[in-house]
């Protein structure tokens, strides 16, 4: 690539939360019409020094250059005037606003006397969203929306503003791979543009089919800039962790399916109107995949007590249980791992101490007091277990990078002890070294006899974490596949097919 002033350059940032240095004087470029890759574990900076970037943290130290001249950015407003945009891996949408109202936010075309032009705004959206492939109208309510359909509304919302440099972080997580197509498509013709992309992922094998150039991060330090033909995932991870992994999933249970199961379900699903019927045995990791928006959300949601299912029944270790709602369920030993940690996960505003022993207070409590040290020993010993990067207890939750807040909704519930725990899209935004430690913790539970039920959207992960996964298309079960038959290809034949295995009275 022939040398030009870069479209952004950072110079020796350094940045600072509680005394804990989260970028350690980090240099990082991204030039005109390159797609630039910034990958490290969790915790290892890469947000922070983006949102320096965009203006939403100041740098205690360097510099910040856009087009060659040098920049102070205090505020996102600031990084917008200088043609900076964020798609960030937590959503910056209104869930009770319109699509058409979070696109033009900000940026409101104007009619006579001043007044909203709410035909204009729908047309500007609705251009945005058709210039990614997005069929959403503009005047939904983005609450009512799944999280891939939120996730192109946000990426059409930055793209209305056209920004010269556009910095994507996690964008494809809740996306399926026909979605990613769509949204590489959009990357390379705004690199055709001359745009800047920098691209913050967890997915290795897409930044390595994406990107030009590709920065790697530790512990707040730059490890290694190289192009892209430099690396391959093997010296990505070790670039990454300072080791490289042999396996990435550890070993299946060899005890799945025997002796009498720990949970049961049956129910209706309301959408569909389709019965649905399935069993966990002990030491099993059970997978529901699929297409998305197929049911598996209605369905897991509903044995928290959120709804979703008519006339259900529950039964854990034989015995029939009410789960009429969240509070129900949780009597019953019954935890829910959401998929938007930040809505339904993690009180941001509240401390680590009080997000993991939010589900448990009431164990450690004497005469309506919270016995603290109870409080506190269970928490550190929480904290060491999965190893949450943390300056203190105190430290508040909204401070945490995405895989350490994902680290503390899976650690409220091991605090809490559950008989069966539900599992949506665990390694959402995660980097791998956090995948291998959950999967680990996925094992563990199996082995000590919770019921464990699992939906993920990636492939790999059902194929590799699972003893058996059950595929649903339109509200209804068309396939359980154990041991060899977990294949990529069975799973995308029944993801499709029409044919429903459950009958009255028989269970997969």
């Amino acid at each position: 690539m022939t040398e030009q002033v870069p479209l952004l350059e950072l110079r020796n940032i350094a940045k600072s939360f509680d005394g804990t240095r989260a970028v350690n004087g980090v240099d990082f470029s991204c030039l005109r019409g390159e797609i630039h890759g910034l990958v490290g574990e969790n915790g290892a900076g890469k947000s922070t020094l983006m949102k320096v970037a965009a203006g939403i943290h100041v740098p205690e130290s360097g510099k910040i250059l856009v087009g060659g001249r040098e920049c102070r950015l205090r505020s996102y407003l600031d990084a917008r005037r200088e043609g900076i945009g964020v798609v960030y891996q937590e959503l910056s949408l209104l869930p009770e606003l319109s699509v058409a109202e979070n696109i033009v936010m900000g940026i409101w075309p104007r009619g006579r006397g001043g007044l909203i032009d709410w035909k204009a705004a729908k047309e500007r959206s609705r251009s945005a969203l058709t210039s990614i492939g997005s069929e959403v109208d503009p005047d939904t309510l983005v609450a009512s929306l799944p999280m891939a359909a939120r996730q192109m509304v946000e990426i059409a919302k930055v793209l209305s503003q056209k920004p010269e440099l556009i910095i994507f972080d996690e964008p494809t997580a809740p996306l399926s791979s026909d979605e990613v197509a769509i949204l590489f498509d959009i990357f390379r013709d705004l690199k055709s543009r001359g745009k800047g992309i920098v691209f913050i992922s967890h997915r290795l094998d897409e930044v390595l089919a994406i990107s030009d150039r590709i920065t790697v991060m530790k512990d707040g330090l730059r490890v290694v800039t190289d192009s892209c033909a430099a690396f391959d995932e093997g010296k990505l991870i070790s670039s990454m962790v300072g080791r490289q992994f042999s396996e990435i999933f550890p070993p299946k249970g060899g005890r799945a399916r025997e002796g009498s199961p720990l949970f049961s379900f049956d129910g209706v699903l309301s959408r569909f109107g389709r019965r649905v019927a399935f069993d966990v045995g002990r030491g099993e990791v059970l997978g529901l995949g699929g297409l998305q928006g197929q049911g598996q959300l209605e369905l897991l949601q509903s044995i928290f007590g959120l709804g979703g299912c008519e006339r259900q029944s529950v039964r854990i270790h034989g015995a029939s249980v009410s789960v009429g709602s969240p509070i129900r369920a949780m009597r019953q030993g019954i935890a829910l791992v959401p998929e938007n940690r930040n809505e339904e996960g993690v009180f941001l505003i509240l401390s680590v101490l009080q997000n993991l022993s939010a589900c448990t207070v009431s164990r450690r409590q004497r005469m309506g007091f919270i016995r603290p040290r109870a409080e506190r020993e269970a928490v550190e010993e929480m904290v060491k277990r999965l190893s949450i990067r943390i300056a203190s207890t105190r430290q508040t939750a909204s401070l945490l990078s995405g895989g350490n807040m994902q680290k503390l909704v899976i650690g409220k519930w091991l605090i809490f002890n559950p008989r069966v725990i539900v599992l949506l899209e665990p390694t959402k935004g995660v980097d791998v070294a956090t995948k291998q430690e959950i999967y680990r913790l996925i094992r563990e539970l199996a082995e000590r006899n919770v019921a464990v039920i699992m939906n993920t959207s990636d492939m790999l992960e059902l194929i590799g974490v699972c003893d058996r996964v059950l595929i649903m298309n339109r509200g209804m079960l068309t396939a359980s596949l154990e041991g060899p038959a977990i294949t990529e290809e069975n799973i995308m034949k029944a993801s499709v097919s029409r044919t429903d295995i459950l009958t009255a009275g028989d269970r997969p």
